[in-house]
């Protein structure tokens, strides 16, 4: 594709939503599900009304009810960052001081490339991960 395609241009505008924006407030629909949901609102748009949070809720929300079983969990995701440093000093003891206060001095900022791993548990439980810990590559 060419990118100078999606330029905008002085005379127009152009406002796109997703299925992550679906999933954002459906986590639980799957990928065809959440398609589904934002392929009806393409087709019934309205442009008097436009599209909202509002509108993506209201079809997602029609196409695929919520269960009448469901309850409200608050779920912890504890992330795992790793990072590895190379420091000269006299002790493992010292290197390992060098590297805190460069770390608190914000010279070693860990980002999305040192991820490892990610676990869920309940929040306010016992802080272990349960079986649906998950790990990346």
């Amino acid at each position: 594709m060419n990118p100078d395609q999606f330029m905008y241009k002085a005379t127009e505008i152009q406002i796109a939503w997703s299925i992550e924006d679906v999933y954002s407030i459906r986590p639980d629909l799957t990928e065809d599900q959440a398609i589904e949901v934002i392929t009806n609102v393409k087709d019934n748009h309205d442009a008097d009304i436009g599209v909202c949070w509002d509108t993506l809720r209201f079809w997602a929300d029609s196409m695929f009810p919520k269960s009448s079983t469901w309850a409200s969990y608050t779920v912890e995701i504890t992330e795992t960052l790793q990072m590895q440093v190379d420091v000269e000093a006299n002790s493992f003891d010292e290197a390992v001081e060098a590297v805190k206060r460069a770390y608190k001095a914000g010279l070693h900022i860990l980002e999305a490339e040192h991820f490892i791993s990610a676990d869920f548990a309940e929040a306010g439980g016992d802080g272990l991960p349960d079986e649906t810990g998950v790990a990346y590559d």
